[in-house]
């Protein structure tokens, strides 16, 4: 198996107004609650906390790989805007975005709109695009009656426990992303329309002629099919250097764009027989030269991300903050009504 250690030469700290603690035994992630009566009660108090001590909270993002700040005063949206609005974001919006979500206020989106029953397996953000967020900051404004966590994994570990045989050719041969989108207009297969959004949609465009330059714009190649739809792809080396420690990270989104069974369950014969191999699929990953990643190589993967996952039930008020590289994220599925947010920090 391959090895990465933990980083560990980053000694940050935070004052004493605060008392820290990791939630798990590999320290994913760092809890932060507050001492201070001033900062469970004062949103003021936090922001400028939070503007003091934002160095110091980003290393410790990047050494666990998130921290999550509990008890503090964020009581609203703009609260949870007011921590974000000085941080870089992606000038395009979500515009290429994989799954549809609207902007709420600012430079704060709606998590996702992936229904309710669905699990969003572990995955670093907009990794299948050469520009993605350094960090993701999560806000949980009303949790769920039940579960609906964002779940957290170490990509440090997971790196560690992938097979050699699909680490090694993925370093020898990259991967080759590709994402189909339906021409605008009425399908009639309900399948289709949930798992292929309209281009005009996706990048938030009407002509083919603006679709190919927001493709560009993304760093994507536009590919126009048969049908009208549009492929969007995007080669990668499959591994980046984080930008704090240099060190070299799994950047593939394998497992949660592989086409294979051990990935869509229930959901896989339909989805084959609808989107058949050799035509366009709603998303897949492939080999940098084009050839099939075996599934024998992927569906072990799914047994590590479920050792790995680790899930805290909401608390309204709840900040977490990120490493993109480092930490993968998703969802459990939920009941009742949920309203976490997001802002995608590059």
């Amino acid at each position: 198996m391959a090895t990465s250690a933990r980083t560990t030469h980053f000694e940050p700290r935070l004052p004493a107004d605060v008392t820290c603690w990791p939630y798990d035994d590999h320290g994913l992630p760092l809890m932060v609650e507050p001492v201070s009566a001033a900062l469970r009660s004062d949103p003021r108090a936090v922001q400028a906390w939070y503007g003091e001590h934002r160095p110091a909270i980003e290393r410790l993002a990047n050494e666990h790989g998130c921290v999550m700040l509990r008890g503090f005063a964020i009581p609203t949206t703009a609260d949870f805007n007011a921590l974000v609005a000085d941080y870089q974001t992606d000038p395009h919006g979500y515009a290429g975005g994989l799954t549809p979500r609207k902007n709420i206020s600012g430079k704060v989106f709606e998590a996702s709109r992936v229904p309710a029953d669905q699990k969003i397996i572990l995955h670093q953000e907009m990794g299948y695009l050469p520009a993605y967020p350094r960090m993701v900051a999560f806000y949980c404004l009303v949790p769920p009656e039940t579960r609906g966590a964002t779940t957290l994994g170490d990509m440090r570990r997971f790196q560690a426990a992938i097979p050699d045989a699909l680490m090694a050719s993925v370093r020898e041969r990259g991967v080759l992303y590709r994402r189909n989108y339906r021409a605008p207009g009425p399908v009639e297969d309900p399948l289709v329309a949930l798992f292929r959004r309209e281009w005009t949609d996706v990048l938030q465009v009407e002509t083919r002629e603006q679709a190919e330059e927001a493709c560009r714009q993304v760093g994507c190649t536009a590919v126009w099919e048969d049908d009208g739809s549009l492929s969007m792809h995007y080669r990668s080396s499959g591994f980046v250097a984080h930008p704090a420690t240099g060190e070299e990270t799994w950047f593939a989104q394998v497992h949660g764009m592989h086409f294979n069974r051990a990935r869509l369950e229930a959901n896989y014969d339909r989805l084959a027989a609808v989107f058949r191999s050799g035509r366009p699929r709603p998303i897949e990953i492939l080999y940098g030269d084009g050839g099939d990643i075996p599934d024998a190589l992927v569906e072990p993967l799914y047994a590590i991300l479920d050792d790995l996952a680790v899930n805290i039930p909401y608390q309204s008020g709840d900040f977490m903050l990120v490493d993109n590289i480092y930490c993968a994220h998703g969802r459990e599925p939920f009941t009742g009504h949920r309203d976490v947010q997001v802002a995608l920090v590059f």
